[in-house]
């Protein structure tokens, strides 16, 4: 596969890096436990400890003379441990959480089964559970497989264009680089917004505008801050070696834009999902596409604007197919006033540092 895809013979232990990857879900999951309990002390804390032991545990062996491979075995035996606690903790705690009346129950059970009719019943009370629920998650699972893919296609593309130049895949890595912390607080956000929109569609959209207002100021901000900034600390941070990746990095800041806009969770919270995937296959289309077209002109920044331009689009898609079936406009969860103000001085800011 290293060698269909261009990418050279595979480095040492990068089996070990899909295993960190696997072991990484029940982190993931546990997060979303605590967001929903409102444990924010309890989130802060597992987040810094996991940040922390991922460092360490790549750090410290690359100091101390190990190469990489070692490295990043020790990544996933942390990993690997880090899931079994969490995995452990769950079962504690719903051990907890059962009553010893419903352990008795449990026992009884065991001691005088179902009859066929009685499993039958139960198995078609399940199936009404979960089958809206299943019909609503496989789509959004496949719309964030089909998102991965874009993610992975502009590197891939880079490598295959410019034929394993490790130097300019370099510059592309150090420019494309999204907003620090970007897509944990917009989807944190999300998490929290996608409950009430559930509850009562009218307070959920109310809640949403005035979240996603908070998060303009922030990250906008932010982004204008960066790109106003970027000349004086980039070259200081990264050296001269990657000046050639600042305008890169520069045009890569506007993917903000799509990140702020919100659709999927008003679409999700209303079971309007099945064509999540098709939106998501548009967008790598798009991408490919228009990466194909402008790399030969403007090179490593037609392939950063492609996939800005990609993102928008499927954002913009997202909500026109909320507001046609629906008939919610993306007014009623975006305030356009703060976000075509941000916007505007966002592309001045990009216009004077240029």
């Amino acid at each position: 596969m290293f060698r269909l895809l261009r990418l050279g013979d595979a480095p040492q232990g990068w089996w070990y890096f899909f295993l960190f990857l696997l072991t990484q879900w029940p982190g993931l999951f546990f997060e979303q436990v605590l967001t929903v309990r409102g444990n924010a002390l309890g989130l802060a804390i597992f987040g810094g400890l996991s940040a922390l032991g991922f460092t360490l545990a790549l750090v410290i062996p690359l100091y101390y003379g190990a190469g990489l491979a070692h490295a990043l075995f020790i990544l996933a035996v942390f990993s690997a441990v880090k899931g079994l606690v969490i995995l452990g903790w769950v079962a504690v705690d719903h051990w907890k959480k059962s009553s010893p009346y419903k352990r008795s129950e449990q026992h009884l059970a065991a001691a005088y089964p179902l009859s066929s009719t009685e499993r039958k019943a139960r198995l078609s009370r399940l199936q009404a559970v979960y089958k809206p629920w299943l019909s609503t998650s496989w789509p959004l699972i496949a719309y964030a497989t089909v998102g991965a893919l874009v993610t992975a296609f502009d590197p891939w593309f880079v490598n295959y264009w410019y034929e394993g130049d490790e130097s300019i895949f370099a510059t592309f890595r150090y420019g494309a680089r999204e907003l620090p912390l970007l897509a944990a607080i917009t989807n944190g956000a999300m998490v929290v917004v996608l409950p009430r929109l559930t509850e009562d569609t009218s307070a959920g959209l109310d809640l949403l505008k005035a979240s996603s207002r908070r998060l303009f100021h922030w990250i906008f901000g932010g982004a204008i801050l960066l790109m106003m900034t970027s000349p004086w600390w980039w070259t200081l941070v990264f050296t001269e070696l990657f000046s050639e990746s600042l305008p890169l990095f520069q045009a890569y800041l506007f993917v903000v834009v799509s990140r702020l806009l919100f659709p999927v969770p008003v679409l999700t919270a209303m079971g309007h999902t099945r064509l999540l995937m098709v939106f998501g296959f548009l967008e790598l289309v798009i991408n490919v596409v228009l990466s194909i077209l402008l790399v030969p002109y403007f090179g490593l920044l037609g392939i950063i604007w492609a996939t800005v331009i990609a993102y928008l689009v499927d954002k913009l898609c997202l909500m026109a197919y909320l507001k046609y079936r629906t008939g919610i406009p993306s007014v009623r969860y975006t305030d356009y006033r703060w976000f075509g103000a941000y916007v505007g001085i966002l592309v001045l800011a990009y216009l004077l540092v240029r």
